[in-house]
């Protein structure tokens, strides 16, 4: 199938949107160890804990996937139309099904062994664990792999509909900007899926047992619909020069008032909940998700749509940065386990040490890999 679209201005603040992702995604995993109360299932829990960071991982963790989502559906048609259908397949096995499948079989069993080894005295043998104990449905996970496989069954349904429905992801001739009544949909769509997921299992639960695909229930559909709003977003030109580029003011504003009602709602949310309590927080979640995607889409269009040289790097790392930054994560955040200091200073320390270190590392691989490239072509 051929289809042209006219070329459009490169939307740094995209790429830069999701190098921030990446960054926030770290400090977010940070976090997840200073909670109160402790996550029973987290790799590492230290000994400091705070309510404050309880709140911070319930807002942070609601949007920042869904951008991940709207972004790579943002860029899709347009990189299938540059080639192939088979070329497209080649450079999303090579670069999302081969490292995601190394990550599952070879350092998800490594990260989930901290629950382990950062417990007890005397954990048990790392390959013992690996051989025995990992790939068993009770603790077999994809850490933070899960999204590399959920992201490829995505490409799949945009490739199919490429090639059996291309009507569905032509371009639009001309610039279309969303309607109220769009987001009110979109949000309500994406609440009812959410909410009849947690009629079924906890909101929170996580579907590991086919092996081959990891993902939340109350997400999965909602993951989805961000992938398609990006693809919609795309054919009808939102953030180009001509095109919708939604208000700071107006989104930050609706943000603020959903983020504050939801806070409160889910620190007050009683175990176990009703229908209709889990039928609020739906509708909470997707509104305050959607609140918060737009703010940051618009702020970093307004702000932050540079190509500046920081903003360069972390473009070009932040792949490799999502990919090993649980390997720096867990043993720095070990390293600090027991440290008695202000859970603050503390935190703080522990993720700017992650965060540079991770960055580090992933320059570091990456001209490596440019100096192995160089020398075999």
């Amino acid at each position: 199938m051929t289809t042209s679209a006219p070329a459009k201005a490169r939307l740094y603040f995209l790429d830069n949107l999701r190098s921030f992702i990446i960054l926030l995604v770290i400090a977010f995993h940070v976090s997840l160890g200073y909670m109160f109360p402790p996550l029973e299932w987290w790799y590492v829990i230290d000994i400091k804990q705070s309510l404050f960071f309880t709140a911070f991982v319930m807002l942070v963790d609601v949007f920042i996937m869904p951008t991940m989502f709207l972004i790579a559906g943002y860029f899709t048609v347009p990189v299938l139309q540059r080639g192939s259908v088979s070329a497209f397949f080649r450079n999303k096995i090579n670069r999302i099904v081969l490292p995601w499948i190394a990550g599952v079989l070879l350092l998800a069993p490594a990260i989930t062994y901290m629950i382990w080894f950062s417990r007890s005295a005397t954990p048990p043998a790392y390959l013992f664990f690996w051989q025995t104990m990992f790939f068993t449905p009770k603790i077999f996970n994809q850490a933070h792999y899960w999204f590399l496989g959920l992201l490829f069954y995505f490409y799949l349904l945009a490739v199919s509909l490429y090639r059996f429905r291309p009507a569905l992801l032509r371009a639009k001739a001309q610039p279309t900007d969303p309607t109220v009544p769009l987001f009110l949909g979109f949000g309500a769509i994406t609440a009812t899926t959410f909410w009849l997921a947690t009629l079924v299992a906890p909101a929170d639960l996580w579907f590991n047992q086919l092996y081959v695909i990891a993902f939340q229930p109350s997400r999965l559909l909602l993951y989805l619909a961000y992938f398609l709003l990006g693809i919609h977003a795309w054919r009808n030109a939102w953030f180009t020069a001509a095109g919708y580029r939604p208000s700071l003011r107006q989104w930050s504003l609706i943000t603020l008032l959903f983020a504050v009602i939801f806070l409160l709602y889910r620190l007050s949310f009683p175990v176990p909940p009703t229908s209709l309590l889990k039928a609020g927080h739906a509708v909470l979640h997707s509104f305050f998700c959607l609140g918060m995607v737009f703010t940051l889409l618009a702020f970093f269009q307004h702000k932050m749509n540079g190509s500046g040289y920081l903003w360069r790097r972390l473009s070009l790392t932040s792949y490799t940065i999502y990919y090993i930054h649980q390997a720096v994560v867990l043993p720095v955040a070990y390293a600090a386990q027991k440290l008695d200091m202000a859970i603050a200073a503390k935190y703080l320390l522990v993720s700017a040490v992650c965060l540079l270190a991770t960055y580090l590392t992933a320059e570091i691989i990456i001209r490596i890999k440019s100096l192995c490239s160089t020398k075999l072509g």
